[in-house]
Formats: C-alpha cells, sequence, structure tokens
C-alpha cells in the first residue's frame, strides 16, 4: 500500500489495484507442459512472443482477436521445446528475434533477423520497458526478461524447482550464481512466471521462492551442485511442491 495525503485526507492506495502499463497473457502448449508467454503493452498493442513453440493456434488467434501488433520474438534460450515454432512465426510476421550473444553461439542457428542481447539490455516494446538479464546455467546464454515486477524465467527458475544442469551447455556452478543474482538484484515481491508448468502452481513470488524452493536454501556451492546433479532427481518428483527450509 502506499499512503498519500489529498485535501488533508489520508488514502491508502492497493498497489495491486493499479493497473500495469502491459498485460502478460500465459498460453500453455506442447506435451513438455510449455508455457509461452505474450507481453502486451496497453497504450500502443504492440506484443512480444516469449518462447514460441508447438501449436500457437490460439495464440494467432489471441493476437487477432485483440488487435495486436506482433513486433518481436524472445527467446529465454534454445532448446528445441521453447523453439521449435519460431519458422512458423516468421512465415506470416518478419520480426526480429531477441537471444542472447553466448546463445546464439552456443545454438549455431542462422537467422538474419537476430537481435543479440548481452545481459542488462533494455528492449522497447511500445511505452513498455523489457530487461534482460543473463542467467546462465541450464544454457550458456539463457535469459529471465524482467518487466515490471514479473520475470519471464525460462527454465532458468521454475516454481519450487530450477532448470536442469546436466544437458548438453548445463553447468550447476553458473546456476548457483545465476539464481544468487535472482535473489540478491530483484525485489522479494517479483512474480516469478516459469517456462514449464512443473509445480503445484502455475506462479510464485520471488519471497516465497526464496523460502520454499530447495535451489535457494544453499550458501554452499559444492552441496548445490550435489543436490542439482545428483540428490534432487533422487527424492523429488514433479509437480514440485515447497520445501520450507
Amino acid at each position: 500500500h502506499i499512503c498519500t495525503i489529498t485535501q488533508n485526507k489520508i488514502i491508502l492506495i492497493n498497489m495491486n489495484e493499479i493497473k500495469k502499463p502491459y498485460k502478460i497473457t500465459t498460453f500453455e502448449s506442447g506435451p513438455m507442459a510449455n508455457f509461452i508467454y505474450l507481453i502486451e503493452d496497453n497504450a500502443t498493442k504492440k506484443c512480444a512472443l516469449v518462447d514460441p513453440a508447438w501449436d500457437l493456434t490460439n495464440i494467432f488467434e489471441y493476437i487477432q482477436q485483440q488487435s495486436l501488433f506482433l513486433e518481436r520474438i524472445l527467446l529465454t534460450h534454445s532448446h528445441n521445446d521453447h523453439v521449435n515454432a519460431i519458422d512458423r512465426v516468421l512465415t506470416d510476421y518478419d520480426i526480429p528475434i531477441n537471444i542472447n550473444h553466448d546463445e546464439q553461439v552456443f545454438w549455431r542457428k542462422k537467422y538474419d533477423n537476430f537481435n543479440l542481447n548481452y545481459g542488462g539490455d533494455l528492449i522497447q516494446l511500445g511505452d513498455t520497458i523489457i530487461k534482460s538479464i543473463h542467467t546462465p546455467g541450464h544454457t550458456p546464454g539463457s535469459t529471465c526478461y524482467y518487466i515490471g515486477d514479473d520475470l519471464v524465467a525460462g527454465d532458468t527458475l521454475f516454481v519450487f524447482g530450477c532448470g536442469r544442469c546436466d544437458l548438453h551447455g548445463g553447468d550447476p556452478e553458473l546456476m548457483y550464481k545465476s539464481l544468487r543474482q535472482i535473489r540478491d538484484s530483484l525485489s522479494s515481491d517479483t512474480i516469478i512466471l516459469p517456462g514449464h508448468n512443473y509445480s503445484t502452481k502455475k506462479t510464485s513470488t520471488l519471497n516465497n521462492e526464496i523460502k520454499n524452493n530447495p535451489f535457494f536454501h544453499f550458501d554452499d556451492l559444492n552441496k548445490f551442485v550435489q543436490y542439482r546433479m545428483i540428490t534432487h532427481d533422487e527424492v523429488r518428483k514433479s509437480p514440485y511442491g515447497p520445501v520450507p527450509k
């Protein structure tokens, strides 16, 4: 809440009731329960599509029904389950693909419309500002997108979990550092929007994750690596629930 004084009257404003200048719509698609996000700028109706994959029929219909203008693709990383519908999008839309430089090198995919990010870049979408945050660990160029108080986290951070580090390009030591970066640099009220529906709920807050996500419970790098690479898969099965510290 914010307290303001107007004409000698004290007014409490619920921050949750203040309309954001943007809207994020969530779509679930594919055999791996992927979340695909559409970020819309309210003032201009420009939008960005995050991680286009699988069947996009509902998303294309939504864009048309809402009279939106698709301006760009944002990639959190390049694993096939997050990118396999890019060519379908480019069939209808001549738009740039935002991707981290390290991820583009790792992926080795050749597109002439890449817009390279390096971490900390500000992406303009109408009146909405999107900040790219380089969070390696799942892949070398994994990226989260920070919009207002929302974090589109890809496979870096799930609700009560985090991305695997035993796939090609994964690095548990970098994942440890990326999660600490998120914990230490973002507001605890940040809303986490994960890349998959792997949990008992679809979203969370950073504060809730710090308390209940086991991957935030390590201050020792070696213990984190042991847990991520071996112990976790032996003791936990999805859908992931909270694990109080």
